[in-house]
Parts: structure tokens; sequence; C-alpha cells
């Protein structure tokens, strides 16, 4: 695919979309590293007397407008981030989203409305297309976590507009790729969170190229009880079993799964998996000494409670500690990292949750396709 450095973008009205899809609580956003992640791409357009339409989505409104989706305060905070005036309004099609459109000066921003505001955002719908594509010149996606999702505004619109990648796209899918295709030897694979349904893919593939597969969550509690171990009344997924046996034969030198547990006893005599337990993390730092890849997606713990973080806690620890190149996806696991300040010892955070997920499953993401796809039409 085309990169915007192929671009010539002076003067030109750019669509930018964007994943400013940030947890916010109270009208209040709590997190702004999404923002922040994709301010090199505007900073890049502004610097070059670009005019910039920041498209975006921001939770869950079902197609019609609702104040608590408003993309106004994501443009008052990228304001402050770039230290200029952010344009924004709640419109995503008007006449008045138009005048403004045609009439900004170089290097100015226009924040849109929640994209997500309009249904046929979701339907990939080619009408909703060209009227946004009638906003600019050129498009850029620079909303990796949103690749695999055809939307109108990372599909469809890449037909109507000569279409690029932007800075933070790029980075994404170089990093990667390089997990997939030359990671640096000894390549570690960590696997935690819920539902082995949704990472199956995902361990199958990477399996492949590394050299050790560590499982924990409630991933690693299905696995063991496929291979026949008493979970209790644990979480686990009943219909993965041939999944997970059929994997832990495959890969029977590389998949590890957890030793111990810790557990809560239930007043009915059962009991519960709610963490990995010291020897686990012991193997498992251990692991981490020898690595020079490490791949992390995946609490190891219920860490919603503080009783069962010192799993995830200690390995994050290890992993930030190491020196290796080491790539964490996912928002559990992201956010964990950042609320203990380990984020920015990691090499790489992804933006991405299903798309890198789906990415290192090797499935195809439809942003992506849709990008090389279209470069050819203009």
């Amino acid at each position: 695919m085309k990169s915007i450095r192929d671009a010539s973008v002076h003067d030109k009205r750019i669509f930018l979309r964007v994943d400013f899809n940030v947890p916010m609580k109270d009208g209040r956003i709590t997190d702004i590293s999404r923002i922040e992640k994709s301010t090199p791409t505007i900073k890049y357009l502004i610097d070059r007397k670009a005019k910039i339409i920041l498209g975006t989505h921001l939770g869950r409104p079902k197609g019609k407008f609702n104040s608590d989706f408003s993309t106004i305060p994501l443009a008052k905070e990228l304001a402050k981030i770039l230290g200029k005036e952010v344009f924004a309004t709640d419109q995503i099609i008007s006449p008045e989203v138009t005048a403004k459109a045609n009439s900004l000066p170089s290097g100015g921003v226009l924040m849109l409305g929640n994209l997500r505001f309009d249904p046929r955002e979701e339907e990939n719908n080619k009408s909703f297309a060209q009227e946004l594509a009638n906003l600019a010149d050129i498009y850029v996606n620079d909303a990796f976590a949103v690749s695999h999702r055809d939307n109108t505004s990372v599909s469809a619109i890449t037909a109507c507009l000569p279409s690029f990648s932007g800075l933070l796209l790029e980075s994404e899918i170089t990093t990667l790729r390089l997990l997939l295709q030359n990671p640096i030897k000894p390549f570690l694979v960590i696997i935690g969170g819920a539902k082995v349904k949704d990472k199956a893919g995902l361990i199958d593939n990477l399996a492949v190229m590394a050299d050790g597969v560590l499982l924990g969550g409630a991933i690693a509690i299905t696995f063991s009880a496929a291979k026949g171990e008493d979970i209790g009344d644990s979480l686990v997924e009943p219909e993965m079993f041939p999944v997970c046996a059929k994997m832990l034969e495959k890969f029977k030198q590389k998949i590890i799964l957890p030793s111990d547990y810790t557990k809560v006893q239930k007043a009915d005599g059962s009991f519960q998996i709610l963490d990995i337990g010291q020897n686990t993390i012991d193997k498992f730092t251990h692991e981490i000494s020898y690595a020079s890849t490490i791949f992390w997606n995946g609490n190891l713990g219920y860490t919603e409670d503080e009783k069962f973080r010192n799993g995830t806690l200690m390995v994050a620890k290890a992993i930030a500690d190491s020196g290796k190149t080491t790539v964490v996806a996912g928002g559990d696991t992201v956010g964990f990292l950042a609320e203990n300040k380990l984020a920015e010892k990691m090499s790489f955070v992804s933006t991405g949750g299903g798309a890198t997920m789906e990415f290192l499953a090797g499935k195809t993401l439809p942003g992506l396709e849709a990008l090389e796809k279209n470069n050819s039409n203009f």
C-alpha cells in the first residue's frame, strides 16, 4: 500500500481516519494515548500545509446523535496537544461542514461529528462514502485499530479518493509483520485473557514462529481442562476442548501451561481459579529472561480484583525490565501497563485490539485490503 509519504499533500484537503475511541467518564477523557498515537501523522500534514478533516467514531451511539458520544471533547484535547485551534462540530455531512472543509486554511484541522451518528458508517455504504469523499482530495487511514471492520470510513471510501496509509498504520503493520516473518530468536509469546474462541487463530499462527507459548488467564484454564485437569468451578469453554487438545498435540514442545494457580475456595467445597501461582510466575519470568523478542496479549489473572493481580504484575515487570524487544496488544493489558506505569518500558504498544489479533492470526483486514486494492484506481 502507498504511504502518506508518497502523497503530495500541500494545500490538499485530507480526510484522515483516526481512532480516537478513547475511554471517558462523566464527559472527561481518562486516557489520551489513542489521540497521542496519531499526532505524528497530524503534525506531518500540518507541517506540509495540508487541510485536515478528521473522522473518528466514539463508543456505540447506535446510528443516531447522542451528546454522550460527541467528538468535541476530543477536538479540545487534540488542540491542547497540537498547541493550535481544532475546529469541531457534531455534524458529519451538512452545508456548514462542507463550507468549513472548503475554507480551511493550510495547516487547519477540522474534527467531524462522530461517524457512528450515521447508521451508514457501519454498513460500508457507498453513498455515505461518496459524501465523505466530497469533503476531501485525499484519504489517509491512520486507524489500524478499526481496519478489521468493513466500515464506510475504512473501506468503501478508498474507492472514491486516492488512498494512503498514515504513519501510525505503517508502524503497526511493520512491527506486527516482523513478528510473523522475522522475529529475533528466541521468540516468546504470552497469551492470557478470557476466551480461547477469540484467540485460537492467534495462538495457532504465532506458535509456528515462536520458540515458546506461555498461556495464562481463563484461556489457560480451558487448555488445562482439555488435558483432564481439575479446574473446579472456574471459567471454562468446554466447546473449545477439541481445539485446545489439537494445539497441545501440535505444539507440545512449545505450549507451557501454568503448573499452579491461585484459587478461591467456595462455600460448597468447590474452588475457582483466579490467577497463576508463584511456581508459574517463576517459570514464566525464567522464560522471559531467555527471550529476545516477546509478544504479550491478555492478562494472566482476574485483574479486576486487586487480590488477583500478582501474576500479571510480576510478569509485566519482568518483561518491562528485560531490555528485550517487547510488543504488547489488547486493551486490558495495555490499560494494566499504563495504570502501573510500565507501558513506556515496552518497545511497542499496539493500538489494535481485535485488529491486531486478526492480523497476527493471518486474517485479511478489510481496511488494509481496501487500501491495497483501490490505490491502482487513481
